[in-house]
This record gives C-alpha cells, structure tokens and sequence, in this order.
C-alpha cells in the first residue's frame, strides 16, 4: 500500500476530544482528500512528476521517525494544519494528516495511516529501535509534551523521544521541511481548505519523488 491510497484527513466528527464550539463553529464534512489520494479520481493534468508507490521500494522497515505539524491559512476558512511523519534518514514523508483543529490527534491520524503502510516486523523481530517499537522523535513543543500526546503515542509500538533541550538535534528533519515546504509555495494563496489540502498533498508526492527517483 501507500500513502495516496488512504484519505489523510482527520474530519471534526473523529476527533476523540474537540472543544464543543469548535465542532459546531468549524464545518468540514465536505473536505476532500487531493485528487488520486484516498479513492478520489486524479484530475487531468495532474500526473506530471506524481510518485506511484511503484517505481522505488522500501528496503528497510523504517523505525526512526520525526513528527511535526505544520499551520498554514486559508483566505475564507482559517486555519488548516499538517502533520508529517517524515524519515530521519531518508527525510522523505512517510504519512501524514490534515485537520482544521491543532490536536494531537492529528498524530493518531498519520500513526493509524502508518502502521497500515509499513506493518510492523514479524512477532519476534526487532525493528533499528530494539523490542519491536519505533523511535519517534518530536521537538519540545509543548503539544508534545501533552498527557493527550503521550496517551495517544502509548497505543502503538512506538518509543517518543525528544530532542535535548537547546538543540534542535534529529528534529530538524522536520523544521527543514516545513521551511522548505514554505519556500516552495512561495506566494501562493489558499482560498479554502480544499484548496490547500489538494496543494499540500500534491507537493508532498513531488517532494517523495524528487528524493527518491
């Protein structure tokens, strides 16, 4: 499988926790994942320099990860943000999530998008972090630092770690790529969240392929 195949948007109604006037001020149930993501029908002309799974293979399970989520704007609908799940090594985004409420839930969208993609190791294989579980690295952010967040992260095998305080260390995977992530927008300007959910998908598939190929 890979991460066009699944819809990366953790809608409102699935929010575990989700303060009672944001459900019913934000309404996002006719958001839809990009063209080719989650079922959708890719638009004409949209193919140029899209990566389809097929043409490069995972070689090795990968356990050491970064997460980081990133806010952008829209003109008419607010705020949108994107959670990544990027490879420490390889630095390319190994799943993600979009959500128009900051939570860390949105890091149980990308984990629950994840372990789909990469199942782990047979029982009794050991993944680069030992005894099965997965290393993912986070900023201090204080979203990070959550009881919601470590509870959510205790649910899978997974190991959090963070970096060390005055450093960015191993997380700068992921503050490199929202910089970059930000330079290639350039001016471009969300009207809606559609719009910016269809351009940051389509980014996110150009920026795997240019690593990759």
């Amino acid at each position: 499988m890979r991460l066009q195949d699944f819809n990366p948007i953790l809608y409102l109604e699935d929010y575990e926790n989700i303060p009672e006037e944001i459900y019913r001020w934000k309404q996002d149930e006719e958001l839809r994942p990009a063209p080719g993501w989650g079922g959708e029908q890719s638009a004409a002309g949209t193919t140029d320099m899209m990566w389809d799974g097929t043409d490069v293979m995972q070689v090795s399970f990968p356990d050491r990860l970064c997460v980081g989520i990133g806010r952008d704007h829209t003109g008419s609908d607010g705020e949108i943000y994107l959670c990544t799940l990027l490879d420490r090594g390889e630095k390319t985004v190994l799943s993600c999530s979009f959500g128009v409420y900051r939570s860390p839930e949105l890091v149980r969208k990308a984990l629950d998008i994840f372990f789909q993609i990469y199942p782990l190791p047979d029982a009794g294989g050991e993944t680069g972090c030992g005894k099965g579980k997965i290393s993912l690295l986070s900023s201090r952010n204080p979203i990070y630092m959550k009881k919601e967040y470590l509870d959510i992260i205790s649910r899978y095998p997974v190991e959090p770690e963070m970096t060390v305080k005055g450093t960015r260390g191993g997380a700068s995977v992921v503050s490199t790529y929202f910089s970059q992530l930000m330079r290639r927008k350039g001016s471009t300007v969300f009207t809606t969240w559609q719009d910016a959910v269809d351009w940051l998908s389509m980014d996110i598939e150009r920026y795997n392929y240019k690593l990759l190929s």
